[in-house]
């Protein structure tokens, strides 16, 4: 008899501690629950045929599940179970709202970048007499003169930090040669204009150093032209700066795309433009200048050059940067492509390209889509080196099992090298639509062309440099079919 009461007593505590267990385990489901609906509702990439069938169905669940954990009378061979499916549930909420928050995040600090960061160098020889930008006060200091709205603001501070005896210089050229034959102690630079010198002036990168660096931190106007991105055309300009880091820096624009997007034929054009292409920047008069230049002065000049260039309306920007191919590249484990040539790259000697198939990493990835010395066609060649670059990642990402295993590594790598002026809402809108129809996609590329030849230019007017002739005809042809895919109906 007592051991009788003794079982029962046990039963009954066994059956107290289930319960609540139960209530625990049913607040947390809940609590995860109603997180992961809301930002699901507040992404809204769904279309409303899933949305309604996943709602429906996860409140049939929760009902059930409640029902059973938190009425104390159900029976424990029922609330064993339940507890378990609340469990797993819980833990696909929590991953889901791992997701769906981190791609939230990352959504909202690519489109709300309203500024850019222009960085001016100190830069001495490299030798053992200056350590520190203290170490120059009294000394002479070579100063390039822009018409930047920053170089102002930059050179305040400058001067706020070491005074020096300034000279004031137009000509890079000769604010370089003036360096290097010391009749100047250090010289004032923007980053862009020294990633010239870098790569002009011979020499000019192994015998001198950077001594200090000044940010100039400045918003920007947004020049987007809105349209119901999933029912009308529309253009966005590709702008592959030529720095690693920050992608807020202001540099040269090394890649130069218009992407043309109709929604309602599916179809997506590639219409590449030549790095060295010889054209009037916007709002300039007397030199042309290459379009990469364009780039210096933020990527806005860059996009009204193209629309005077090609007579053409662009809607969005998209900016990325050499730190954006090497990351994710190595984030899925890098790339396959193919090239036509065997070559040891020159913007970095330690990369060799075989021809044939190669298996790139992000470091050889980006000297693969940077060069342009190892063939005969120069920039023209290049163009198609990144295009199969970018048809690569492309495939690589877009693959379920590396979009799923690399799907929050993706995202952080992106997060700091991607920047665009499309909203939010129109990102969504578009993957919404995706999902809704599963459309495939046909996507044809186009380049102009153009002539070699020397010239000076308006951003260095001291020396002659590189450029392409612009062929009219091939920019005419271009615009043709950009209006043509623009127009196209369904």
């Amino acid at each position: 008899m007592g051991k009788n009461k003794k079982n029962t007593k046990n039963k009954v505590k066994s059956k107290k501690k289930i319960n609540i267990f139960s209530r625990i385990i049913g607040i947390i489901f809940n609590i995860l629950l109603i997180v992961f609906l809301g930002l699901l509702i507040y992404m809204d990439v769904l279309p409303t045929k899933y949305f309604s069938i996943i709602v429906s169905a996860l409140v049939v669940i929760a009902i059930i599940i409640n029902l059973i954990l938190f009425i104390p009378k159900v029976k424990t061979k029922l609330k064993v179970p339940a507890n378990f499916f609340a469990v797993v549930f819980s833990a696909v909420f929590a991953l889901g709202i791992n997701y769906l928050y981190n791609t939230v995040d990352f959504l909202d600090n690519i489109t709300s970048s309203g500024y850019q960061v222009e960085n001016y160098y100190v830069v001495v020889l490299d030798n053992e007499t200056f350590f520190k930008i203290e170490d120059l006060k009294g000394y002479k200091m070579g100063i390039h003169v822009t018409e930047n709205d920053t170089y102002k603001k930059a050179r305040k501070k400058l001067e706020e930090k070491v005074k020096t005896k300034n000279t004031d210089y137009e000509d890079t050229t000769k604010l370089a040669n003036d360096l290097l034959e010391e009749n100047v102690d250090a010289i004032f630079i923007s980053e862009s204009y020294k990633a010239h010198l870098d790569e002009e002036k011979e020499g000019f990168e192994g015998k001198t150093k950077i001594l200090d660096t000044i940010s100039i931190k400045t918003k920007t106007k947004d020049i987007a032209k809105e349209v119901e991105v999933t029912e009308e055309s529309f253009n966005i300009y590709i702008s592959g700066i030529d720095t690693f880091g920050t992608i807020s820096s202001v540099s040269r624009s090394d890649v130069n795309m218009i992407v043309t997007v109709n929604p309602n034929t599916h179809e997506i054009l590639l219409t590449s433009i030549p790095r060295d292409y010889y054209v009037q920047l916007s709002g300039t008069k007397g030199l042309k200048d290459k379009l990469t230049h364009a780039g210096i002065y933020g990527v806005n000049k860059s996009i009204k050059t193209l629309e005077e260039l090609l007579d053409i309306e662009i809607n969005y920007y998209v900016k990325v940067n050499f730190t954006t191919v090497v990351d994710i590249v190595d984030v899925i484990g890098g790339v396959d492509v193919y090239s036509d040539k065997s070559f040891r790259s020159y913007t970095d000697s330690s990369v060799y390209v075989k021809k044939g198939n190669n298996h790139f990493n992000g470091k050889q990835a980006l000297a693969f889509s940077r060069e342009r010395y190892a063939y005969k066609e120069g920039d023209r060649h290049r163009v198609k080196n990144q295009q199969d670059v970018l048809t690569a990642i492309m495939n690589k990402v877009l693959s379920s099992k590396t979009i799923i295993s690399k799907y929050n590594s993706l995202l952080n790598t992106l997060e700091g090298s991607f920047q665009t002026n499309m909203n939010m809402d129109n990102i969504t809108s578009l993957v919404k639509k995706q999902i809704d129809s599963m459309p495939s996609w046909t996507i044809v590329s186009q380049s102009v062309n153009g002539t070699d030849k020397q010239a000076y230019t308006h951003s260095y007017p001291g020396q002659q440099l590189y450029v392409m002739e612009p062929d009219m005809e091939t920019v005419k042809a271009a615009k043709v079919k950009i209006e043509e895919v623009l127009n196209k109906k369904k």
